[in-house]
């Protein structure tokens, strides 16, 4: 994948299911790797960067499927 200058910008890759968490998980924001993971992180903005920090790698259940 091509960098990105904006982690935003990852909505336009569809599969990657880009989206702002709820809940317990508000200010969280995640991204699926594949039908079985998906990676959670925080964004914050350093000087007008926005940066990415991981913080879970989650195995997704039939729940979501």
């Amino acid at each position: 994948m091509k960098n990105v200058a904006d982690v935003l910008e990852l909505v336009r890759f569809n599969g990657l299911h880009y989206e702002h968490l709820q809940g317990d998980k508000s200010g969280y924001s995640s991204v699926r790797v594949n039908d079985k993971y998906r990676i959670e992180f925080v964004e914050r903005i350093v000087n007008d960067e926005t940066i990415a920090t991981v913080c879970n790698i989650t195995e997704l259940t039939n729940h979501y499927k």
